[in-house]
């Protein structure tokens, strides 16, 4: 899933000392369809579950890879409704597996019958499974597609469209993460122009942890969504043995 959003794009990841970057397979261009949001990824975790977090002493430390999914609301057998947000956090040290919940009271009917549900002053608890990580340390590698030449120049390139973040990534990346436990990508507009698109993703067993963030960013010359296809990717990767998980609850009890 892929979201649009208008900020500051963040500096992009160190590059490799030396040496030519490493060539993508195929020229063909994969492309998302990214939605205007005004929170994307990790900032849609709403302040106080981000609090409630950091009071803990987690996320604190800066994330290789995060992010949040969009809110949703679940029904328990006996009859409440809870909106629920999850998300996940990996830095060196740790993988978050995070459930934001608040309670939602009734507010009378839609006009289809349905109960509208708002949260009042319900308070948001978090529960959290917390498991350490164990690695070497993340190594960065800069990917470039390969140059159009020949019958490609005469055909044009082959554009491909696809719903996962991975897609975007060159193939030996995506084959290196294998099937994602989580991913994202948000495409924000840096105020100099152009686009910055950001790729998270990880795959997790129960004992080893596989995560990926990139970055890459162009200018708007001349035409702001080939310059961004034709961009070198910047991929930091980190392979970890993962420890079975601490469960926490954070909140009012």
């Amino acid at each position: 899933m892929g979201f649009l959003q208008r900020r500051r794009a963040p500096a992009p990841s160190p590059r490799p000392p030396g040496g030519a970057p490493a060539s993508g397979e195929g020229p063909g261009i994969t492309r998302i369809t990214w939605q205007p949001e005004e929170r994307s990824g990790w900032a849609r975790l709403p302040e106080r579950p981000v609090h409630l977090l950091h009071l803990a002493g987690w996320c604190r430390d800066p994330a290789l890879a995060a992010w949040a999914h969009d809110p949703i609301t679940r029904r328990s057998p006996g009859g409440q409704h809870w909106q629920d947000i999850d998300a996940w956090w990996i830095d060196t040290g740790s993988l978050l597996s995070i459930r934001a919940r608040r309670r939602l009271v009734p507010d009378g009917t839609t006009t289809d019958g349905r109960p509208r549900l708002r949260a009042g002053s319900s308070p948001w608890t978090v529960q959290l499974a917390a498991h350490q990580l164990t690695g070497p340390a993340p190594t960065v590698q800069r990917w470039s597609r390969p140059p159009q030449t020949g019958e490609g120049l005469a055909t044009g390139l082959d554009i491909r469209t696809t719903t996962a973040a991975i897609g975007l990534l060159p193939q030996a990346v995506q084959h290196v993460v294998g099937r994602p436990t989580g991913q994202g990508a948000i495409r924000t507009s840096p105020p100099t122009g152009g686009y910055s698109d950001q790729v998270y993703a990880h795959r997790r067993s129960d004992s080893e942890l596989i995560a990926v963030a990139a970055i890459r960013q162009a200018g708007a010359f001349p035409d702001p969504d080939a310059a961004i296809d034709a961009a070198d990717w910047h991929v930091t990767t980190y392979r970890a043995r993962i420890d079975p998980p601490a469960r926490h609850t954070l909140g009012p009890g």
